[in-house]
């Protein structure tokens, strides 16, 4: 069966979804000072440190309104109350600022409020020169489907000259509103934009209460293709 990324027919956008779903660990904020606010990541004792250079934690933030810079310090918990903090190597103390690259530009010094230009409330802190960079943790894809339903209702929507790469193909079906199927020319059109694709028209039909067109598809030959 054909393949292809999956479109919205309704809003014309392409459909996507959420992929790489990452363990999530503790944050807390602490408190808040005259120059800014204070934060902890926790994270477990067989956490392997270099992942927080490298690929990062994931956190869900809780949403606060102080417009404060952020200072962080990320814990490694051995259990019975025994901790251990991460050092920051720049500067040797617990603390690392938070900022981001928004756009790919040049560092920003991320205030509390501001986190959700980011997102709304899972993130991925990456550490780097001293510095917790913070992006967002969603990681979205485009929808690999089915295709032979949505090529249908492409092939039904598309009116010929819309489509710049095959610009007589469609068969236009927003022209035919309110046309008789036996004699508006409607048939011959389906029959022939449907051969065209390898698809052959076994039966099409107007439900009367509902208002759609029913067509019975014979798929096999475009899907020999494959």
């Amino acid at each position: 069966m054909r393949k292809d990324i999956q479109i919205n027919t309704a809003t014309n956008d392409m459909v996507l979804q959420s992929k790489g779903a990452a363990k999530k660990y503790s944050f807390k904020w602490l408190e808040e000072k005259d120059q800014y606010l204070t934060a902890q990541i926790t994270i477990p004792s067989s956490f392997n440190t270099n992942l927080l250079y490298t690929v990062g934690v994931k956190v869900e933030i809780p949403y606060t309104p102080v417009y404060k810079p952020i200072r962080i310090c990320i814990v490694k918990d051995f259990s019975g109350g025994n901790e251990r903090v991460i050092v920051n190597p720049t500067n040797n103390s617990e603390w690392f600022e938070v900022h981001t690259k928004l756009f790919g530009f040049k560092d920003l010094n991320l205030c509390a409020s501001q986190f959700i230009i980011i997102s709304q409330d899972n993130y991925c802190i990456q550490l780097n020169e001293g510095i917790a960079y913070l992006w967002a943790s969603g990681i979205s894809d485009m929808a690999n489907i089915n295709a032979n339903i949505q090529n249908r209702n492409l092939l039904l929507q598309c009116v010929p000259s819309n489509n710049y790469r095959y610009p007589t193909s469609g068969v236009g079906l927003i022209k035919y509103l309110h046309a008789n199927l036996a004699h508006s020319g409607l048939a011959e059109k389906l029959q022939t934009e449907f051969k065209n694709d390898k698809v052959n028209v076994i039966n099409a039909a107007f439900n009367s209460y509902s208002g759609d067109l029913e067509l019975d598809l014979d798929f096999s030959e475009a899907d020999a293709d494959i």
